[in-house]
């Protein structure tokens, strides 16, 4: 799973944010971020082959898991409808300009929660087996994804933010509409992340961790996420 949204996070800040980008400081950030998800990637795939003797079956199964794949499309949807909505209106400049950047908005708003509560299941379950002695290696790599990430969700945070200043009085105007949408969308990935903690722990729990505790985990971070850009 961590595999499959680093490759498109190694890919979807620049395809749907750069052309909508005016600062080059933003820019280069842009670029950077799209690099370091790569990486990530490459990491998990690492890990992967390091651990099993056929590691193409693990790849493989990322698209025919409907665990994988269902939570992917929630990832995937608000990308892929900023990015054909930039385009149509880049080719006949007709269309609503709000709607454009409420598209804009939401897509933004789905990378912060990506970057900043998607990404976090996975983690605490490899913390746990590196507490454990078990794996320290794989723990020390994730220890560092999860310093990149908490970069990346900074940036998300920021943006958010600035927006709702009213540096744009039209972005700051979705800002307030958009705030229920957003909360639901929180909601939504609190639920699918229990799900998934549901999923991990099928056949039994490990030591110091179960489905339990990462239902707990999640919802108490997400309140931090949502307070960080002034959602109740």
């Amino acid at each position: 799973y961590q595999t499959l949204l680093d490759s498109v996070q190694g890919r979807g800040p620049c395809l749907a944010f750069l052309p909508f980008c005016s600062l080059p400081e933003l820019e280069s950030c842009i670029l950077i971020w799209d690099f370091m998800e790569s990486i990530h990637s490459r990491s998990y795939t690492y890990i992967i082959k390091n651990i099993y003797s056929n590691p193409s079956d693990v790849f493989d199964k990322i698209l025919t898991d409907s665990y994988i794949t269902e939570r992917a499309e929630s990832v995937t949807k608000t990308y892929d409808e900023l990015i054909e909505s930039g385009h149509r209106w880049s080719l006949d400049k007709r269309g609503s300009t709000k709607e454009l950047k409420r598209k804009l908005y939401r897509a933004i708003a789905n990378v912060n929660i990506l970057e900043g509560i998607r990404f976090y299941v996975s983690f605490a379950c490899s913390f746990a087996f590196g507490e454990l002695k078990l794996m320290e290696g794989s723990a020390k790599i994730l220890s560092l994804i999860a310093r990149d990430e908490s970069q990346h969700l900074v940036i998300t945070q920021n943006i958010l933010k600035k927006w709702a200043q009213g540096d744009d009085p039209e972005m700051e105007e979705i800002s307030r509409e958009e705030k229920e949408y957003v909360t639901q969308m929180f909601k939504k990935t609190v639920d699918e992340e229990k799900a998934w903690a549901n999923y991990l722990f099928k056949e039994g729990s490990m030591i110091g961790l179960n489905e339990k505790l990462l239902h707990n985990y999640v919802e108490w971070i997400a309140n931090r996420r949502m307070k960080a850009i002034d959602i109740d």
